[in-house]
């Protein structure tokens, strides 16, 4: 990238965060708002760890303390006994008071709507009293919301009709709990880490300073001096940011799919299974186009999960457009581009539970009748982003007209052979996309298809496993046709252990089809021992050190020094250790006692496996060191609260003509600044629903009309921040599957990344609101030409160059 483009790029970006520095303060009612809900929030996840009530384990300065008292009177509010049933459940009055005065502030009255709405829901589960707003009851709850010009705070009194006195529950401080605040500054970590990785290409470095910006804020707030705060802020980013992130079993299990995918895939090619595959693969990809078709139909085909799409798709693709000399940053596009959208709309994906269950309570608070699943199907026709990228990314393939950033790359590497920037830094090393395959070992697609098989398989059964699927089928309450539960179990068994295990058992059959007899025997019996040795032995052990006996959630508190434990993880910890053990050791007994066994193939020896998988290994360094860095900025953005401040500076800006666009904008910021579209969504969504349906009864178009279209602007939003953030867990791992410099994956996507939002502002959002008559199939079809006029009037066709017979030199 030209370096006057570059810091154009880098000053658009920077303007949008910036804008924040410079503009007064964000509206302090919405931050109050923010407030009560960040307080509620939290109250409601404490009240209810598992759906039921547990008064022990309430706050003390809570509303729901307050209500456990006015529960546990017995007196029913209308002046009868109590009954347990969800019929006739009763309900328990509140007041809210703001600032001693009866609270009457829109955002602030939104806001904590969409808890009483969540704790309703948590509630009628169980058939328990409901919480309904009622000043005037002889029983009931009154919640106190207090602010200064630092924090706002909440405490909760249990009224009765003539009572002298009421009940106010406290802290242990004898203070009501408090939440501080954001300012202007929550925005400086996020604007640091984007300006100077675009501006300097020095990601690593421009993450751990925005780390540190973050860290010297909060020892500030701590009440540490300036100078003190830029040490302790030093301390922090080691001994509170990385030592979080290295406890956290999500993070780790991603670290260790990484590792091992990428160890399967050294092993698949030093076995020549990588290659057999290849030469597969050119029946079909013989030229530049068809291989970058191929590589958009596999975005398209692994739609049940983004990270197992990025990582599967780049690998697997990686070695053929290296031998057509397409650009690494155009694999990444392509992977990246399809990964979250496909996924984001895919009806069984592990996204669209977790989609749903984001807004799921608001829906009866609005007076939406439909279920939270029938709300989802009818968001599809809205979430234009994701529709325009699928199609724009395939209208890239088929033209083969690139511009901007994108067609510099493509011309470097067909007319030069390089698929990386001079100066550029692939995310992994030339340990990995170097490994060839061993001389006199037969070019065999199986070695490779099979592992990747494995992969998906292992990881959709242990998602199916976890998720309750097995449970329901054979309770017979679960069928093929029944999509809504087979999505609930998707959603249900989500997260890091299924790809975990789907990558690390591909691994094994990488290693099992690549090796000697000798090598098949001791793994075959490795695996058979460990599979009915160590889940036992993990119990045990568990039980010895006194911890929860469930095997999938072991710590060995007892057995190691507290330092070491406190490095590990909590979940699977036993479990994953003993399993290792015990194939480890029955693999290597096996293996000296049949040393003798001679294997009448070419093969690769246990050395050669072991270097191939260590080297590529190896090779992941740098990447490990971009995720755990994001993941860090991540949580010093929830820690300053930059995604609230955003929403506060952006609340004045609704208008019932435009909102979905503004919705849109606004969670395109909170995820280009965080990094997540996940927290985005959960952070923008519960409010949403309330807003939007009273915006859409006012203006005509109708609360349900208005809250799909709002729901799918926020989706989209999400996705298209998340695409253009180097901060971004899915766009590294974009990078790390493809090889490609992050900075300039970042830089070469996000032009056509904002192309494709345009679109879905200008011919999405905007006519469905305006055009009666405007509809989803004229919104693609007009977007399918003008992406196309884009492509042609912009984009320019890239030279060609003969293949090259091995990848080039990166």
């Amino acid at each position: 990238m030209k370096p006057r483009l570059s810091a154009m790029l880098g000053v658009v970006v920077g303007l949008v965060l910036a804008v924040g520095l410079l503009y007064p303060d964000a509206d302090r009612d919405e931050l109050t708002a923010q407030g009560v809900t960040a307080l509620l929030g939290a109250d409601l996840a404490e009240a209810f760890p598992d759906g039921t009530l547990e008064a022990e384990r309430l706050p003390e300065a809570s509303v729901f303390a307050a209500l456990a008292a006015a529960l546990d009177a017995g007196d029913d509010p209308a002046g009868g006994p109590r009954t347990p049933g969800l019929d006739d459940a009763p309900r328990v009055m509140l007041s809210v008071r703001l600032d001693g005065a009866p609270a009457d502030d829109p955002a602030f009255a939104r806001a904590f709507a969409t808890n009483l709405n969540l704790f309703n829901a948590a509630r009628a589960a169980g058939g328990l009293p409901q919480l309904a707003l009622a000043p005037d009851a002889p029983l009931h709850v009154r919640l106190d919301v207090r602010r200064d010009d630092e924090r706002v705070s909440l405490t909760a009194d249990l009224l009765r009709t003539g009572a002298d006195l009421a009940i106010t529950p406290r802290d242990a401080d004898g203070l009501p709990r408090s939440w501080t605040y954001p300012g202007r500054g929550a925005l400086l970590p996020p604007l640091l880490a984007i300006l100077l990785a675009l501006a300097f290409k020095r990601v690593i470095l421009a993450l751990f300073l925005a780390i540190w910006a973050g860290a010297v804020l909060m020892a500030g707030q701590a009440g540490h001096g300036a100078i003190a705060s830029v040490f302790v802020g030093l301390y922090d980013v080691f001994a509170t940011y990385l030592h979080n992130e290295l406890v956290d079993t999500f993070r780790l299990e991603i670290i260790g799919f990484v590792v091992w995918l990428v160890a399967m895939v050294g092993i698949m090619s030093r076995s020549g299974g990588v290659q057999g595959l290849v030469e597969l693969l050119l029946g079909f990809a013989k030229t530049v186009r068809s291989t970058l078709a191929v590589t958009w139909g596999m975005g398209l085909l692994i739609f049940f999960d983004d990270y197992a799409n990025c990582l599967l798709v780049g690998n697997t693709m990686r070695p053929l457009t290296d031998r057509m000399r397409i650009s690494r940053e155009k694999l990444a596009y392509i992977v990246d581009s399809t990964a979250a959208p496909i996924a984001g709309l895919s009806l069984l994906s592990t996204w669209i539970a977790f989609e749903v269950s984001t807004y799921s309570a608001q829906l009866p608070g609005a007076g939406i009748a439909d279920s939270a699943y029938a709300v989802f199907l009818q968001t599809i026709p809205f979430r234009f982003y994701c529709l325009f990228t699928l199609i724009f990314v395939g209208l890239v393939v088929l033209t083969g007209r690139d511009y901007g950033p994108m067609a510099r790359a493509e011309r470097r590497a067909r007319l030069k052979g390089e698929l990386v920037r001079k100066g550029g830094r692939a995310t992994v090393g030339e340990e990995m996309t170097r490994i060839e395959p061993k001389a006199g070992l037969a070019h065999a697609a199986h070695k490779a298809l099979l592992p990747i098989g494995l992969v998906l398989a292992v990881t959709f059964w242990r998602i199916f496993e976890d998720g309750g699927g097995r449970d329901l089928w054979q309770a017979g309450t679960l069928s093929f046709s029944d999509l809504e539960s087979w999505q609930a179990v998707l959603y249900a068994g989500s997260g890091a252990a299924p790809i975990f295990l789907g990558a690390f058992f591909g691994m094994l059959l990488a290693a099992f089809l690549a090796g000697s007899l000798r090598t098949r025997l001791a793994m075959a019996a490795g695996f058979v021992g460990a599979t009915e040795i160590a889940a036992p032995l993990a119990r045990w052990l568990s039980g010895r050190a006194l911890v929860r006996p469930d095997p999938t959630q072991l710590r060995l508190d007892g057995l190691l020094p507290e330092p070491v434990v406190g490095l590990l993880p909590a979940n699977n910890l036993a479990l994953y250790l003993c399993w290792g053990l015990v194939f480890g050791l029955l693999a290597w007994v096996v293996g000296r006692a049949t040393r003798r066994v001679a294997t009448p193939r070419a093969h690769l020896s246990w050395t050669d496996i072991r270097v191939a998988g260590l080297a590529s290994i190896r090779s992941l360094f740098f990447a490990v060191l971009i995720l755990f860095s994001a993941w860090m900025i991540g949580k010093v953005c929830v820690d300053l609260k930059t995604a609230d401040y955003l929403v506060a500076l952006m609340s004045g800006s609704v208008s019932a003509g435009f909102l979905p666009m503004l919705l849109f904008v606004l969670a395109a910021i909170i995820a280009l600044s965080t990094g997540s579209s996940w927290s985005t969504m959960s952070i923008l969504l519960p409010n949403v629903v309330a807003l939007a349906a009273a915006i859409g009864i006012e203006s005509g178009v109708g609360a349900l009309a208005m809250v799909v279209m709002s729901i799918g602007a926020v989706l989209e939003g999400a996705i298209f921040g998340d695409h253009c953030s180097p901060i971004s867990d899915t766009t590294v791992l974009s990078s790390v599957s493809s090889a490609s410099d992050h900075v300039d994956h970042v830089r070469t996507q996000a032009p056509y990344a904002v192309t494709t939002a345009a679109a879905a502002l200008l011919l999405g959002y905007l006519p469905s609101l305006l055009l009666d008559w405007w509809n989803v199939w004229l919104a693609l079809g007009s977007a399918a030409v003008t992406l196309t006029a884009v492509l042609m009037i912009l984009g320019k066709p890239t030279p060609t160059a003969p293949a090259a017979t091995s990848a080039p030199n990166a």
